[in-house]
Formats: structure tokens, C-alpha cells, sequence
């Protein structure tokens, strides 16, 4: 990945890689004087005195990049900083130097891996045998507002793909680069209009600011450009020189500073204290636009991305719309899978963590294997939470690598020496530590929203439990979740217990404690089966025994474990027969068991929900005095008191062994998990259970479908902060269209097909447009408009319905209004002898007919009566 991509908005800096990489070993102080003459040499432009500090027979081609690199021409600030020293077998020491050089305010950083031996000179003892350039990042720039030039502005346009930012009159200042402008602040009442042509996006912005384009006044903008498109960005003759004003330029400087920290910075640390920033990629572009009505916005492009178009509220950190750009569609198609541009596969994980709770503290150790995707790279991108630290990162293959930290982002940049190509296996072992929240239960789990504080509550404190899983960022893994296979060895204070990914390999070691210090267990896990992340929980449990689990004929048998907090317990044997009865019935609809072992941990929250990764799933148990109300929630269902369990460990097919190529995807894992959960419903208490949820699901999904389609993912309901219309549309609107979708096929080819789906795409990540072809292959019928109107479409239907009885026949009409939809509607036909029977109609062209043979006298015609349409129906 270019360093570019990494940096749009966001900031990089080296520091954690200098204040925590291992300093250098003990060694002859001559390394030192040899490391300062170096240093002087360079500061100096002296290329002679860098030449004398090598060895004769070090090779001209390898001094002469060196020398050339580090004095030609004289730098104007510079600085030489020694990051490692290893002994070699030979008897010579190999050094990692980082090298910074400024010329014409143009920056650089230069690795370099220098070995050298003793027998120098008196000033620098120890001479340079071999030197070679690991990596370099250059056109860094020391951007500055050019205080001496201010700019009138006349009819001043700027366009973007979908953005248009016009200043009839006023000032203007830039900060230049020896290739030209980059980075532009305009001052004066201005006026910005977005408007996207997509119309999901459309409605994004429509619940933002009320209709489909924003459009609104601005005071200032701060721009960022490529050097070499200034000239098309910016017409020149809109701009006029004129004397400095004071005014203007404080307000310019005052926009300036606050903005340019916010993309393509670096922070060089003790290389150099000053601000350096790199010039966007060809054809990016950002503009920070200060808004009376809404606050700051941002809006971006970045050409890498796949999605190259964002909209952002700065002041609430809301996604307003991110998509695809026309000319992005255009050669990356409607479709895309995170894993399209990734360089590398981690194959293989092996962790291990040190847990310390009542600090919050994790020590880690990682060993990562790694292959190469891309035709070449030299530089991989991991993902670790901003507040761990990198100790080191080091490689079999490559010894010890530098490595960069982009601040305020959960980045790691690691540099090879050399260019790493396609299909090579890489062993990358990370140590690290710090401080680290664990997270909340949150997408990919079930929590709901309160409605109010119950008062006169008894609040009871509640087990104390730590959740690092897919948000917490808790070990270095891939940039995207994939699939991997690894060992996990855990320890915690003796007074814990823990729950992970993985088959726990035996019972816990017990660590006998050091004087004055706690005893610790260690837990090890084996994750033999690919998972797309590994997690953990933390927190005070006791087990029931395992109990061994047949799920269908042809699955293989897991091993069931139930384990609680100890207030939790007692109701651990009643959830393990219900824990045991569900994935039975999930393994027999889908033949197969996922992963080998499950445990179900059972922990104190004051809201139901829960969070399930491979391998195991917890699950909230709210105290019977809870003193919050989640009665008004899409997925609160009352009458349904196994829902929750029973939504987590479908996730176990949907989620874990089935993933998500994207965001817009979720609906893959969370509507069908949701689907599967009200199958349940039906086995465990009948069809008048299940047509209660489904009737709760339609509600909910008709509500809340002006707000978006299913496809817009966590989006949904963000600009409002309103979890409840993500869970409405993604959970709900996602089961029901399978619902829907299985009327139409049929329970056979809608099972075989699913069967088949999750047989072919196990352990890797799905998109609809799969599970579209998967399903047209089961049910012998097209299903693109299916799709399309429900996945990727707000609009709900509107149908008009009328009956006839004549001649002991049902005569029924269904009248499309706008687009087609194809719905499947039941008829319910009840007779006065007080039978009845249900007719699917399958709704498909714009007038849909059907004759119903009829078994006696008709006492009503009801239609949709049993909720299993998302239709509105007119009589």
C-alpha cells in the first residue's frame, strides 16, 4: 500500500517506533564516535570525511548510493539515529540507521543497514564494511501559508466529482511546493453544494440536511490538491495578487493550522521537529469546509480506495455518504470485496498475551505468517490499536524491520529491505503492550438501545468482564478480517478465568506466584478451523462439564460447554439444554458443524444482547430488577424469551463461517442469523410464534425503510446515532427478505440452495450478488430484480388488493403501483365452518391473477394477514 493511501486524512508519525524500539545493545563506545562522525559528515555536506569511514574493500557501487544519498547537495538540516545494533558471527556489528535529510524544503527518510567492524581511525574506531538502503520515503514538505502573497477572488469555481464549491468574491492564500501550490484556504461567504447521483446516497444526505443535495453557505475552505493539478483545479484568472491584509491573513493561518494536520501529515519526531506533509496522489483531493449551519465538512477522494468518495461530518464523526465515484465504477464494477487490493494473506497466527484487568494492560508476542498477494510490495500495513505499542518487529527472512505508526489510526506500517513478490511466505514475529479498553458488544453482536431509567432501582454491581474481539484491535492482524488459522496462549490473574477462538487445550496451567506478586493462569487454545478473527473474554466464570454434541448425520460431533458468572450459574443447565437443542437444529438444516467446540459464556449486563466470534458466543443476562426498559426495539421480542441465544449461535454459519466482503454485506451475516433465530421460533413453539416474529420483523423493516436500503450496512441509521433502524433494516428487513425469498422458491430448492451456498463459500467472505447465483442455480429462476428492489432499494411496495367469490371460486387481483416487485403474498381463506387454509400468490408482474379453488362457504378474504410480506396493502 502507498504510503500515500495511508495517509488520506490521517497523520503518520514515527515516534512509537523510535521511543519504543529496543535501543541499542551494549557495545564499544567506537560505534558511537563511528555513528557521530557519520553524522557530522553528513551535516556537514563533507563527502570525503563519509568516504574516510569506510572500509577499502566495501563496495564503490554501495558508497558511492550512500555518500551521493546523504551529501549531495549539502542538506540544510539533517540528522543520523542509530535504532538497532546486532553482533554478527563474523565479528562485525550490523547497525539500523535512520537518516533525515532537508534540502529546498523537501524532506527525506533513508534506512539504511550498515555493518562495520573495528580499525578505523582515532576519531571514529570502528569502520563501515557494507552499507545498503532498506527504504526511503521522500517529497516530504515543510508546508507553510505564503505570508506574502494574498489573492482577491473573483467567480472562483472549484469542482469534484459530485461537489461544486463556488466564492463569487473574496481572499485567497496558498502554500506552495517547488512543483506548485498544494494546499489553498479561501476566505469570503462561499457556497458549497454536494450532491451525489446515487440514490441511496441521495437519501443519506436527505436525512442529513433535508434534501437530496446539500446545499449551504460557507465562511472558509481549506484544500489540498496535487502540485501539478493547481492549474485545472483552480482557474488563475480567478485569482488577483493584492497587498496582505492582516486580517485575512490571521484568519487564513488560523484555517491553515487547523486543517492541514488533518490528512497527509507526518510526524518525524526526533528525526525533525517540524511539521512534514506529503502531496496528495494524482486525481485525490480534500476540501475542509467550515458551514455556519452544519460545522465543519469534509469531503475526499481517494482514487485507491474502492470506495473513493466520502462525506464527512466533522464535528458529530458521521459518515454523511461514502461511495463510488463514476469513473471508480467504471473499471472496479458495481461490486467489490475488501480483499480486492490486499497485498498480502495472513495464513496463520500464533498469540501470545499477557491480560492484566485491573490495569487494562496487554503484553503481546505475535507470530504472523504471511504471503505475498500483490505482484510486489516493500511496504505491509497491519492493523493494532493506537494505544498498544510496537516494541519490535522482526523476521526470519529479514531480520529486524523498522516500522511506522499513523497517529490517531490503528495502523502499522512495517518496511521490508527489499521488494517482496507474489507468493512469498513471510514470518513476521511483533511484540507489543500498553493500555487497552476492552470493548463494547456492538455490529456483529445484539445489544439494544435503553428506553428509559426504571427509578427506585436497586442497583447491584456486576461481574467485572473484558471483551477484546473484532473492534478492540487487540493483537496485529490484516487491515481486513480473514480467515486464519492459529494457537492462542493466554494468561490472566489467577482470579480470572477466560473464554476464546479456539479448542481449549487441556485444563489451565496454574503459575505459582513470585514473592509478593499474584498467581496467573495460562490458557491455551487451538483454532484449527479458519476464523475470520480471533477474541477473547475475560472475567470470573465456573463450567458445566462438555457435553458432546452430534449435529446431523453428516456433520462431525462438538464439544458443548456452558460456562457463567458465578451469580449466572444456576441458570447455565436450563441454557445448555436450550444451547444443545438449537445448534442440533442449525447443524441439521445446514449439515454441517462449523467449528469443534463451543462455549457458551453467560455474563451480567443490564441489557440482553450478546457478541458471537468462532467458537464461542456470550450472552447478556440482565438482573431481574434491570433498571432500564428495552421494550421499544426491533429486535426485543417479548413474547420470545429464547431469541437472543438463539440469534447468537446462528452466527456461528452466518458471520464466522460464512463473513461479509464489505460492509454493505452485513445483512449476510445479521439477516440471516435473524432468519435463523425465528426458524427456531417456529420448531420450538409453533407457527403462531413464528408469524408473531415475523409480524414484529415486517413492522419494524416498513418503519424504518425510508432510511435506506439493507446494502448501506452500519450507515444506517449513523448521521442519527439511531441503532435501532440498523437493526430494523439489516436485521429484520434482511431475515425478511429471505423469508420472502423462500416462499418463492420453495422449502425445498430454498434449503438444498442454502445447503449449497454455505457448502461452497465456507471460510470465506460473501457478497449478495454469490448468494444471487448460488440460489438462481437452486430454484431454476431468475432472481436480479428480487435483489435488486429488496437488497439494494428503500422503497417498500404498494399493492392493491381485491377478491371475487363466484362458483365456488376465489377470484384475487394484485396490482403493482410503481416498480415491480416480486412478493410472495399469502391469501387466508377462512370458511364458515370455521377452517381455513393459506395461498401463496406469487406477485411477480404488475397485474398478478389467480383463481383459487374453494372447499365451502367463504366467510373472509384476508390478505397478509400472517406479516410474511413487506408489501403495504391497499383494499
Amino acid at each position: 500500500m502507498r504510503l500515500r493511501q495511508i495517509l488520506a486524512c490521517a497523520c503518520l508519525s514515527l515516534w512509537p517506533v523510535m521511543a519504543a524500539a529496543a535501543q541499542p545493545a551494549p557495545g564499544p563506545g567506537g560505534i558511537d564516535r563511528l555513528v557521530n562522525a557519520i553524522a557530522r559528515a553528513v551535516e556537514t555536506g563533507d563527502a570525503d570525511a563519509l568516504r574516510a569511514l569506510a572500509h577499502p574493500d566495501l563496495r564503490p557501487a554501495l558508497l558511492s548510493e550512500f555518500v551521493q544519498s546523504m551529501t549531495f547537495q549539502k542538506a540544510s538540516r539533517s540528522a543520523v539515529k542509530e535504532r538497532d545494533r546486532t553482533p554478527l558471527e563474523s565479528g562485525q556489528v550490523r547497525l539500523l540507521l535512520e537518516t533525515f535529510t532537508e534540502r529546498n524544503t523537501e524532506g527525506r527518510v533513508t534506512t539504511w543497514r550498515v555493518d562495520v567492524e573495528p580499525g578505523g581511525t582515532a576519531e571514529a574506531p570502528w569502520r563501515m564494511t557494507t552499507v545498503e538502503r532498506l527504504s526511503v520515503v521522500s517529497g516530504l514538505f515543510r508546508l507553510a501559508l505564503d505570508r506574502a502573497t494574498e489573492y482577491d477572488v473573483k467567480d472562483l469555481v472549484i469542482n469534484a466529482p459530485d461537489l461544486t464549491l463556488s466564492l463569487p468574491s473574496g481572499h485567497a492564500f496558498v502554500s506552495k511546493t517547488p512543483d506548485g501550490p498544494t494546499a489553498l484556504v479561501l476566505l469570503g461567504r462561499g457556497r458549497v453544494e454536494f450532491s451525489p447521483k446515487a440514490e441511496a446516497e441521495r437519501g443519506q444526505v436527505r436525512i442529513f440536511a433535508g434534501a437530496n443535495a446539500l446545499r449551504t453557505d460557507f465562511d472558509v475552505v481549506f484544500v489540498r490538491v496535487p502540485p501539478a493539478e493547481f492549474g485545472a483545479r483552480v482557474a488563475t484568472e480567478a485569482l488577483k495578487a493584492r497587498p496582505v491584509d492582516a486580517g485575512d491573513l490571521r484568519r487564513a493561518s488560523q484555517a491553515f493550522e487547523t486543517y492541514l494536520p488533518k490528512s497527509f501529515l507526518l510526524d518525524l519526531a526526533d528525526l525533525s521537529p517540524a511539521r512534514w506533509s506529503l502531496t496528495p496522489a494524482s486525481n485525490d483531493f480534500v476540501a475542509e469546509i467550515v458551514t455556519s449551519r452544519y460545522g465543519p465538512l469534509t469531503y475526499a477522494r481517494a482514487t485507491s480506495e474502492p470506495e473513493d468518495i466520502s462525506f464527512f461530518d466533522r464535528r458529530r464523526r458521521r459518515n454523511i455518504s461514502v461511495y463510488a465515484s463514476e469513473a471508480k465504477l467504471s473499471t472496479r464494477g458495481r461490486f467489490f470485496s475488501e480483499d480486492d487490493k490486499l497485498d498480502y494473506d495472513i495464513t496463520r497466527y500464533e498469540i501470545e498475551s499477557s491480560f492484566a484487568p485491573d490495569r487494562l494492560w496487554i503484553d503481546g508476542t505475535a507470530k504472523l505468517s504471511v504471503r505475498a498477494r500483490s505482484s510486489y510490495f516493500s511496504t505491509l500495513t497491519l492493523r493494532l490499536a493506537d494505544s498498544l505499542v510496537v516494541r519490535s518487529v522482526t523476521s526470519p527472512q529479514f531480520g529486524r524491520l523498522l516500522h511506522l505508526r499513523v497517529v490517531g489510526q490503528n495502523n502499522v506500517l512495517v518496511g521490508f529491505p527489499a521488494t517482496v513478490v507474489s507468493d512469498t511466505d513471510i514470518d513476521l514475529i511483533i511484540t507489543y503492550g500498553g493500555r487497552l479498553l476492552p470493548q463494547g458488544v456492538d455490529r456483529e453482536a445484539l445489544t439494544l438501545g435503553q428506553d428509559r431509567v426504571q427509578e427506585d432501582t436497586v442497583v447491584i454491581p456486576q461481574e467485572p468482564q473484558f471483551l477484546y474481539s473484532n473492534r478492540s484491535y487487540w493483537y496485529p492482524q490484516s487491515t481486513v478480517t480473514d480467515y486464519a488459522t492459529g494457537k492462542l496462549t493466554l494468561t490472566v490473574p489467577g482470579e480470572f478465568d477466560l473464554v476464546a477462538s479456539g479448542t481449549l487445550q487441556g485444563a489451565p496451567t496454574i503459575m505459582p506466584a513470585a514473592p509478593g506478586m499474584r498467581g496467573r493462569k495460562k490458557f491455551v487454545f487451538d483454532v484449527a478451523s479458519p476464523t475470520r478473527y480471533f477474541s477473547c473474554l475475560v472475567s470470573r466464570f465456573q463450567s458445566m462439564p462438555p457435553i458432546p454434541l452430534k449435529l446431523g448425520d453428516d456433520a462431525d460431533s462438538i464439544a458443548l460447554t456452558v460456562t457463567a458468572n458465578p451469580r449466572q450459574f444456576n441458570k447455565a443447565r436450563g441454557l445448555s439444554d436450550k444451547a444443545a437443542d438449537i445448534l442440533k437444529f442449525y447443524g441439521s438444516l445446514m449439515s454441517d458443524a462449523p467449528y469443534d467446540s463451543f462455549t457458551l459464556a453467560l455474563t451480567e449486563s443490564d441489557l440482553p444482547g450478546g457478541h458471537s466470534p468462532a467458537y464461542f458466543a456470550m450472552l447478556n443476562q440482565p438482573p431481574p430488577q434491570s433498571p432500564f426498559v428495552w421494550t421499544n426495539d426491533p429486535v426485543a421480542f417479548q413474547s420470545y424469551p429464547s431469541f437472543f441465544i438463539a440469534h447468537e449461535l446462528a452466527h456461528q454459519w452466518w458471520g464466522q463461517a460464512i463473513g461479509w466482503k464489505n460492509y454493505h454485506e452485513q445483512w449476510m451475516s445479521e439477516g440471516f442469523a435473524q432468519y435463523f433465530a425465528a426458524l427456531y421460533a417456529e420448531r420450538e413453539r409453533g407457527p403462531e410464534s413464528f408469524a408473531a416474529v415475523l409480524r414484529q420483523m415486517r413492522r419494524w423493516a416498513v418503519k424504518m425503510s425510508p432510511q435506506g436500503p439493507v446494502y448501506l450496512g452500519y450507515r444506517l441509521g449513523h448521521i442519527n446515532a439511531d441503532g435501532r433502524i440498523f437493526r430494523a433494516l439489516v436485521y429484520n428487513k434482511g431475515a425478511m427478505v429471505l423469508h420472502m425469498l423462500r416462499r418463492l422458491m420453495g422449502d425445498d430448492a430454498f434449503f438444498a440452495g442454502l445447503r449449497e451456498f454455505y457448502a461452497t463459500w465456507r471460510y470465506t467472505k460473501v457478497g449478495t450478488d454469490d448468494f444471487r447465483v448460488a440460489m438462481e442455480k437452486a430454484g431454476g429462476q431468475p432472481l436480479e430484480r428480487f435483489f435488486e428492489r429488496w437488497i439494494y432499494s428503500a422503497a417498500i411496495p404498494t399493492v392493491r388488493f381485491s377478491s371475487q367469490v363466484d362458483a365456488g371460486q376465489l377470484r384475487v387481483r394484485f396490482e403493482q403501483k410503481a416498480d415491480v416487485f416480486d412478493i410472495p403474498i399469502t391469501v387466508t381463506v377462512t370458511y364458515t365452518d370455521g377452517t381455513g387454509e393459506d395461498i401463496i400468490v406469487k406477485v411477480t408482474q404488475a397485474v398478478t391473477e389467480q383463481t383459487i379453488p374453494l372447499k365451502g362457504a367463504v366467510r373472509t378474504v384476508d390478505v397478509n394477514k400472517d406479516g410474511g410480506s413487506l408489501a403495504e396493502i391497499e383494499k
